[in-house]
């Protein structure tokens, strides 16, 4: 192992000089590019320290301070860093370097790709663009003036306001932008290009004016119908819910292909990825849409928490990220069914943020050191960090939650601040001292479990229910502030109602061992634990088989019957996995009854009639077992399974499908998604259970299909098996689809997923396409991030799975380092694999590690999971 060098939150040490304002002057010509760039500096550290600025991949043209033209001997650059001696308290630099936009193939910085230049700044590209102290705690203003030809760059972009634009001499032109607002680097943004406009005015309902702008190219701009109207409901929602309005009279957002990202919220100038942009009804799947409006809500949101309000540092990362997620995620609860929402959410969160807490790249939400920030873009930073933020909320509600929300917002516009600032805000308005006890969330790593109990005594008429936190995998090992949402049960179907506000159905555990004693209460309860999964932990309690089917009847939180169905889910898996024959054979039959049940009950919506039939993910299932896993075993099991849940339902499914004339629209609505949802769900235990009898019906759904989300059902189920049905589906599908780039993304997805014996072989020559652009993210991520979702070849015994995703990753390892070192995230479990397996595995990232320049964010992942075994 090499030793990485270390950035380590205990070294904090604000900078020696601080930037008061950026004037630049952004030159674009045939892929270059020339960076004019003035910043006034202040002293504010030590009297002879010298001016050390970040830079790379720069070069210099010429340097000058307060006009002063400086000597070569006055300067040092080392690629890496700028470091100028002998400077005055308060000067002005100017800097003019060299960018080679076409170079640069990191998509990091500014860069051109399909004709388009762009910038991506976090977390550290800008010292791609000029000289700086490319940091999140230095805060200026920033005025931009754009110049390009204007037959190729008619579009030119950057954040705030436009100030002026004109013509120059030879074609080219000018556009002048100002940003009142000082940020920091990292939020800096630059398009230019030639990209087709869609633009609307609104009033909002705090009676803001404002001009909503989304470019991207032509071709695809009557796609983009869709985000413009997630843009409007997310400044709706953020005025309303929480009294935020929008702080300029513009707003843009760029869509282009080749973006690391799904988006960046630059100032005023959001850029995405085309995935999270583009839809319409022929091309996006309801999945598309709600993503689409997740991520533009997401963005928006950014404006005050992570935008107005910033980050002191990058190990403060979860303080704009978590809480945004929350807050997008509240936007999505808002916008459609609160529960299912939920638990979409808790499903990711388990499979991914789950499996990254039980393995070497474990971290806590707010890391203490880190080789390369890159990698600390994380499900724990984002999805975990969401997780404390709705603790706050459960803890103390909404109303104290937004009174905290507007202390935030009063005390620390326009600061770069910790999230110990939030905490502390958060407990001044609550009196829920969230700095104390509860901040170890944020400091701890691992997921901490609760084992639950509960005790009648018939002569006292008392209920006592024992808390116990388990520790021993979480470090460091303290018992932590968890906020537990619960109800009682009776075997009638009741609910049991507290008498009074003191007496609630929240518990908020403090100490290691707790127990709560409920008085007065006749008869047995069934306690429903976690409702709306109020904590991120793995809790056990011991439900009778008959019990989790009571709690899926009549529990009064969606979150809990969908929790009840999963557990017999993975008991069921667990005895397939074990071979427990008994067990199984009790449990398929219970399961397969409340399966039937749930599909028939008429309390239910689609769509969770749709959650309750979805067997999780293996990914997720095998977080619970012991390790080293035999993966053979699971893939057994998960065959097992699937089959014969799917075959005990397939009776039923079909009649329901037959049967089912509810009538929906083509365009996208979350109640006519949840109806196509539970279709397609219903196609899928068809396709599991089918022994030919049920291709023709597949087919016919494929060709009958009235938009994206009906075809691709019908293409899963398609999926299933080799034969030439799927074929001639997909070369139709490939060939309709050959002129929109993120439907074949969908193709190739589709592709990687098959898990036939001659499945390997096709996605290899997939990946010699010439339509598998490597340079592309997405394309990229639906081959190979894909494959690497397909267990069955991902980890085939003879090792071939992981060769060709460290192929692939071969090809970018050099040329998009972050893309690299993201994907190699998939090879965490191999410290939980058997030896064999093990092996293999540690043999490809090993031979990755002899690649001549890889970086130290690939270097990082490598060595971490290496160091776990």
């Amino acid at each position: 192992m090499s030793e990485l060098a270390l950035t380590r939150l205990a070294d904090y040490q604000p900078p020696d000089f601080t930037t008061l304002s950026h004037v630049l002057r952004v030159v674009l010509d045939d892929g270059e590019a020339e960076i004019h760039h003035q910043q006034r500096f202040v002293r504010q550290g030590a009297s002879n320290a010298a001016l050390v600025l970040d830079g790379e991949a720069l070069t210099v043209q010429s340097l000058a301070i307060d006009g002063v033209a400086l000597e070569s001997t006055a300067w040092q650059y080392d690629g890496k860093q700028l470091i100028i001696t002998d400077v005055p308290d308060a000067f002005a630099l100017k800097s003019v370097v060299h960018v080679d936009a076409d170079g640069n193939k990191e998509l990091s910085g500014l860069y051109r790709s399909n004709g388009i230049y762009c910038t991506q700044c976090e977390a550290q590209g800008f010292r791609r663009i000029s000289f700086a102290l490319d940091r999140p705690d230095v805060l200026a203003t920033y005025d931009v003036r754009i110049e390009a030809d204007q037959a190729r760059c008619p579009v030119l972009l950057s954040n705030g306001d436009l100030i002026d634009q004109g013509m120059l001499d030879n074609g080219r032109h000018y556009a002048h932008w100002h940003d009142p607002h000082p940020k920091p680097s990292y939020l800096f943004a630059v398009v230019a290009g030639d990209l087709a406009e869609a633009q609307r005015s609104v009033t909002t309902p705090h009676g803001n004016e404002l001009d909503l702008c989304i470019y991207t190219e032509a071709a695809f701009i009557e796609q983009t119908d869709f985000a413009m109207d997630s843009l409007v409901h997310a400044i709706e929602w953020d005025e309303t819910r929480f009294d935020l309005d929008y702080d300029l009279t513009r707003f843009n957002i760029v869509a282009i292909s080749d973006f690391n990202m799904g988006a960046m919220e630059n100032k005023s100038l959001n850029v995405f990825n085309t995935r999270f942009v583009l839809g319409d009804t022929a091309t996006a799947t309801d999945q598309d849409f709600q993503g689409i409006e997740s991520v533009i809500g997401h963005e928006y949101f950014h404006n005050w928490t992570g935008n107005r309000i910033t980050c002191r540092d990058w190990f403060q990362l979860s303080l704009k990220e978590g809480l945004t997620v929350f807050r997008d995620q509240e936007f999505s609860a808002d916008r459609g069914e609160a529960a299912l929402e939920r638990i979409a959410n808790v499903n990711m969160l388990r499979r991914v943020q789950f499996a990254e807490d039980a393995g070497p790249l474990a971290h806590p939400v707010q890391p203490q050191a880190y080789a390369a920030i890159d990698n600390f873009y994380t499900a724990t930073v984002y999805e975990k960090g969401a997780e404390i933020i709705r603790m706050y909320h459960t803890i103390i509600g909404e109303e104290a939650f937004q009174a905290g929300m507007r202390l935030y917002v009063q005390r620390h516009d326009g600061q770069a601040v910790r999230i110990e600032d939030f905490a502390a805000c958060m407990s001044e308005a609550s009196g829920f001292p969230f700095d104390g006890d509860f901040f170890r969330w944020y400091t701890h790593q691992g997921t901490p479990r609760v084992v639950f109990s509960s005790h009648y005594d018939e002569a006292s008429r008392c209920l006592t229910l024992r808390a116990e936190q388990q520790t021993e995998k979480v470090k460091p090992q303290a018992a932590l502030v968890i906020p537990v949402v619960f109800s009682l049960l009776n075997k009638a179907g009741e609910v049991y109602r507290f008498s009074d506000e003191a007496a609630s159905d929240l518990w908020v555990l403090e100490e290691a061992v707790e127990e709560r004693v409920i008085h007065d209460i006749d008869g047995e309860w069934l306690p429903v634990w976690l409702h709306g999964f109020s904590a991120p932990i793995y809790y056990d309690y011991g439900y009778q088989h008959a019990d989790l089917a009571h709690i899926v009847a009549h529990a009064d939180d969606g979150f809990a019957r969908v929790e009840a169905m999963q557990t017999l889910y993975r008991r069921l898996f667990n005895a397939a996995y074990q071979q427990d024959e008994a067990t199984y054979q009790t449990l398929i039959s219970a399961t397969s009854a409340v399966m039937g049940n749930a599909l028939a009950s008429d309390a239910r919506s689609a769509g969770e009639k749709a959650l309750l039939l979805s067997i999780p993910a293996t990914a997720s299932l095998i977080n619970a077992l012991a390790t080293p896993w035999d993966m053979d075993a699971v893939l057994g099991a998960e065959i097992r399974l699937r089959h014969d849940l799917s075959s005990m339902l397939a009776e039923q499914a079909d009649a329901y499908l037959q049967q089912d004339d509810t009538s929906t629209d083509s365009a996208y609505s979350a109640a006519d998604a949840q109806i196509r949802q539970l279709r397609a769900v219903l196609l899928a235990h068809l396709a599991e259970a089918d022994s030919g009898q049920w291709r023709a019906r597949f087919t016919g759904a494929y060709e009958q299909a009235r938009n994206m989300s009906e075809r691709m059902a019908a293409l899963h189920a398609l999926n299933v098996r080799h034969d030439a049905a799927r074929e001639a589906a997909l070369a139709d599908f490939a060939e309709r689809f050959a002129d929109y780039p993120l439907v074949l993304d969908k193709y190739y997805a589709l592709q990687a997923s098959a898990k036939d014996e001659g499945a390997l072989a096709r996605i290899n020559a997939l990946s010699e396409r010439e339509g598998f652009v490597i340079s592309n993210p997405n394309r990229f991520r639906a081959l190979v991030g894909a494959f690497a979702q397909n267990l069955t070849l991902f980890h085939a015994p003879d090792g071939s799975g992981y060769r060709f995703v460290i192929g692939q990753i071969r090809r970018i390892v050099t040329l998009n380092p972050q893309l690299a070192a993201r994907m190699l995230n998939t090879f965490a479990v191999a410290a939980q694999l058997d030896s064999s397996r093990q092996g293999l595995m540690t043999g490809e990232l090993n031979s990755l590690l002899e690649v001549d320049g890889i970086s130290t964010d690939v270097r990082e992942v490598i060595e971490r999971i290496l160091g776990g075994l």
